[in-house]
């Protein structure tokens, strides 16, 4: 049996830098509004399928940016704000 895949979605803050990280970096806040699991025994969703889940989901913010990690490799993305 494939082992549960676990994805986080954070909403960015509108401006992600601030100055200069030449002495060790800036703090930057993330808003983590979602997670859950997938269990290893159903076919994991592609990263349509999760980008329209979270577009449906009562914390998104068209203006938004989200970032999406998940525990597969290669398969963390950012959602950017839609476009009128």
């Amino acid at each position: 049996m494939d082992e549960e895949i676990f994805i986080r979605v954070y909403r960015l803050p509108p401006k992600l830098t601030n100055g200069f990280c030449f002495d060790g970096g800036n703090p930057i806040e993330f808003l983590n509004v979602d997670w859950f699991g997938v269990p290893g025994s159903v076919a994991p969703p592609s990263r349509d399928e999760l980008a329209t889940m979270i577009r449906s989901k009562i914390y998104y913010d068209p203006s938004a940016k989200f970032l999406v990690l998940d525990t597969r490799p290669g398969e963390t993305f950012v959602i950017d704000p839609a476009v009128a």
